[in-house]
């Protein structure tokens, strides 16, 4: 049994880390030069065994990956950061490795730049002084640079999207009034926070696919990978933990990759000091806000004051969400789980949903919260009606019959009906999306096209034996 009593309980284990006095302090070691950086508060080490430390954690995280073949050609999204930032630095060391000790980083990389000015009221004159910050950065490091705007995102396709190499020219495109009035329609700014993420997402897939590029590099580092572990939990997002946290995330086909991941943010501004990296401070939808102003800003507030004053907090984080697998379409077919059974936004497995599950006690709630006891009028007990459904029975998914009421246009009704297309955190944020008909035009008609495959499903289900 526990020998601790339970009124010392909080005396004896919430204890912070002393710091260790810095003044005087020898690196440990080496155990010969005066110290210039201090981790965990107890770690003082010195500039040449601090960059060692950090050159090795790099490469030992994409090394026991095995991620990169040789020769391969690898995309760096920078976003003009620290974080980012150091990530280049560290990769193009190891391109130019000349110590036999260390094997030398043999792949082909090119930096990809999203600009976000335009959901952020940017003059044009202020995004053209970032473009060239990015182009004059990728010069001096010898990369080509491909620069894209945050509009294209919802284009349908690649042919629909302005891709600049190695330069970069404001140019008025026929997605930012609606990208402006997505995000104008959207109440929480949690819900921008992922929404932005999701359209980021898609678009560097849609660039890396086009480029040839089945490899990203992303620069979030620990504290920040931390943060957003929490805000998924808090989201609904449980079971994507390991592809939102974990090093590779290869949802969308294109394998996201995040080399920073075992950086807190000291050691990122250490490292970013003594490699010299500029940087571009750019505003963001949280800018000049409270803590308070979502739930990422308050997880990440959250676990960035734990830290300082318990240096494990982060990587106790991480150790308990490395164990954290779904189980979610572990059974299904390739080519089912392909069509029916990803969401349209960021491209997890959909939950199905039961009677008893914890999204339909959700929705049954909600459904009284919002128009009271005789809402429980309006909640049938199937999905579909029987004339709907004999209807459907003689439908072609491709019929495309206005008069049938499987093939009717999509109407305010359907566009809110998310729940056939989208995993759970996805729905969560679409509900605070008061036009959802601004997405991208091929998710539309993905909606459109399976909640007919859903109907036809469900009247051919009454035929079998």
């Amino acid at each position: 049994m526990c020998s601790i009593n339970e009124e010392n309980l909080l005396a004896d284990t919430m204890v912070a880390t002393p710091t260790l006095p810095f003044k005087d302090a020898v690196c440990r070691k080496c155990r010969i030069v005066k110290a210039q950086v201090l981790l965990r508060k107890t770690d003082p080490y010195c500039r040449d065994c601090f960059m060692k430390y950090a050159v090795h954690k790099f490469r030992s995280t994409l090394g026991k990956a095995r991620a990169l073949q040789h020769n391969e050609h690898v995309l760096l999204a920078y976003s003009g950061g620290l974080s980012s930032g150091s990530m280049i630095h560290l990769i193009k060391q190891g391109l130019e490795a000349s110590d036999s000790n260390k094997m030398k980083l043999v792949i082909k990389p090119s930096l990809l730049h999203i600009d976000e000015g335009g959901i952020l009221n940017l003059p044009k004159e202020e995004r053209k002084a970032s473009a060239d910050f990015i182009l004059e950065y990728a010069k001096r490091n010898c990369l080509d640079v491909y620069i894209c705007s945050l509009e294209y995102s919802l284009a349908a396709d690649i042919s629909g999207v302005k891709l600049q190499k190695n330069s970069y020219e404001v140019e008025p495109s026929v997605y930012a009034n609606q990208l402006e009035q997505l995000f104008g329609s959207v109440k929480s700014l949690t819900a921008k926070e992922d929404l932005l993420l999701r359209l980021k997402q898609r678009l560097i897939t849609l660039l890396a696919t086009h480029l040839n590029y089945p490899k990203v590099f992303l620069g979030p580092n620990a504290t920040r990978l931390a943060g957003q572990l929490l805000s998924a939990v808090g989201q609904g997002r449980g079971a994507q933990i390991a592809q939102e946290i974990g090093f590779a995330d290869s949802r969308t086909g294109v394998v996201f990759l995040r080399p920073m991941r075992e950086f807190v943010d000291k050691e990122v501004a250490y490292l970013a000091n003594f490699l010299e990296v500029d940087s571009l401070c750019l505003p963001t939808l949280s800018s000049k806000l409270g803590p308070t102003a979502s739930i990422g800003r308050l997880t990440e507030e959250f676990v960035v004051t734990l830290q300082a004053n318990f240096p494990a907090t982060i990587s106790t984080l991480f150790r308990t969400s490395d164990k954290l697998k779904s189980n979610v379409g572990v059974d299904r077919s390739s080519s089912e789980f392909k069509d029916d059974s990803r969401c349209l936004l960021c491209l997890s497995a959909i939950e199905e949903s039961t009677l008893c599950s914890a999204s339909t006690a959700r929705s049954i709630s909600q459904t009284i919260s919002r128009s009271g006891p005789s809402g429980l009028n309006d909640v049938e007990s199937e999905p579909y009606s029987t004339n709907a459904q004999q209807q459907s029975a003689a439908c072609n998914a491709n019929c495309s019959n206005p008069e049938k009421q499987c093939c009717k246009p999509m109407d305010a009704g359907t566009m809110k009906d998310w729940s056939v297309v989208l995993c759970y955190g996805c729905r969560v944020t679409m509900e605070d999306v008061k036009t959802p008909e601004l997405v991208p035009i091929n998710l539309q008609e993905e909606l459109r096209l399976r909640s007919r495959r859903q109907m036809m499903r469900q009247s051919v289900e009454q035929f079998l034996l």
